[in-house]
């Protein structure tokens, strides 16, 4: 009996260890609503994080109209401990420095100028100039990588622009598919030709139906692949599919994927930059308690993993890894893998069991 319990639980790990190897490490991604420090990168490493999904603020880091004055300080340490724990950073490029929205582009956007995308000629120009910046200092052969040499090498290879576009939260003063087409193409043209193999990927769009704020994720593009050119302009597309149950997530990758067909552009990339529950009771339907958040998280993965060949998926991407006293939506603040203090939910557990981390 001994013997049969031991073989038993050698192949329960054989076959996590094999479910693992199955997709690359980067299929596995989180992003983060709170700070990081050095701790929080050692568990991600231990845990096996794949992916790290970070904002790379425009107006943070090009706070002035000045030469030379760029904060890269901020996001150096977020690649330099992504690099040691081998996780990659996906960065999405986003917002607007108050000197463009305000000075160029003559908005009048108060305290709000960051999701004012830029849009006139010289507000276009300081854009390319800041992706194309970006890309020099994180990509390959960038500078960043030649000022630390002792750091594992893990360039950044794929760059996401903007974030929900569709939504007026994120793009002011109302999603527009012609303006967002402009920005994209503008990135595009910035990222390759400082690195023509780097990956741009879409922002990434929830489908939110019904809303009065948005435009059905799905509709949008449709709408954006109407736009003249756009496809050479993107390699992937990146839904953010939020739903109380499997099912809606299902349905909602399903129509991102027929508008990816009806565009023929089935070869196109599928990047899953936000999925996730919340892990405490009522208040929202995305709040499914402890126990249902880390099983969602199970079923979710599995899905896409299952599927990861008939659609392109790249990584999956949870949001988030630790839960926020302050957070940008009701359920969003219990979204974490774990509570505030790095405490561990079951969440942890089910992602670790998919990665073979601990």
């Amino acid at each position: 009996m001994l013997a049969t319990l031991l073989a038993l639980a050698a192949a329960i790990a054989l076959s996590h260890a094999t479910s693992a190897a199955a997709v690359p490490r980067s299929f596995y991604g989180v992003a983060s609503q709170t700070g990081l420090d050095a701790g929080d990168f050692d568990r991600m490493g231990k845990g096996k994080v794949g992916t790290l999904r970070a904002i790379l603020s425009w107006p943070a880091t090009d706070p002035t109209n000045a030469d030379g004055d760029y904060a890269w300080a901020g996001f150096d340490g977020i690649v330099a401990e992504a690099a040691r724990n081998r996780i990659r950073v996906l960065p999405f490029i986003f917002g607007s420095p108050t000197w463009v929205a305000r000075g160029l582009d003559r908005r009048s956007c108060g305290a709000n100028c960051g999701v004012f995308a830029p849009r006139s000629r010289a507000a276009r120009k300081a854009w390319r100039t800041f992706v194309g910046d970006a890309v020099a200092r994180y990509g390959r052969g960038g500078e960043f990588w030649a000022e630390n040499p002792t750091l594992p090498q893990r360039p950044i290879r794929a760059w996401q622009i903007w974030n929900e576009q569709n939504s007026r939260t994120f793009y002011r003063p109302k999603p527009s598919p012609r303006g967002y087409a402009n920005l994209l193409a503008d990135a595009s043209k910035a990222i390759r030709s400082e690195d023509r193999r780097a990956d741009v990927v879409l922002g990434g769009m929830a489908e939110l139906a019904g809303s009065r704020k948005a435009v059905a994720g799905s509709k949008y593009l449709r709408k954006l692949y109407r736009q003249r050119g756009v496809k050479r302009d993107f390699d992937g597309v990146a839904p953010h599919p939020y739903g109380a149950r499997l099912k809606s997530i299902e349905e909602q990758i399903d129509l991102i994927r027929e508008e990816m067909v009806r565009a023929r552009d089935r070869r196109a990339d599928m990047w899953v930059t936000e999925i996730g529950w919340g892990s405490d009771r009522g208040g929202n339907p995305l709040n499914r308690g402890r126990r249902g958040q880390a099983k969602r998280l199970a079923q979710a993965y599995r899905y896409f993993r299952s599927n990861r060949g008939q659609l392109n998926v790249q990584s999956v991407i949870w949001f988030s890894w630790m839960d926020s006293e302050t957070s940008i939506c009701s359920w969003c603040a219990s979204s974490g893998l774990f509570e505030t203090g790095l405490k561990p939910k079951p969440s942890w557990r089910a992602f670790t069991r998919l990665t073979g981390g601990r």
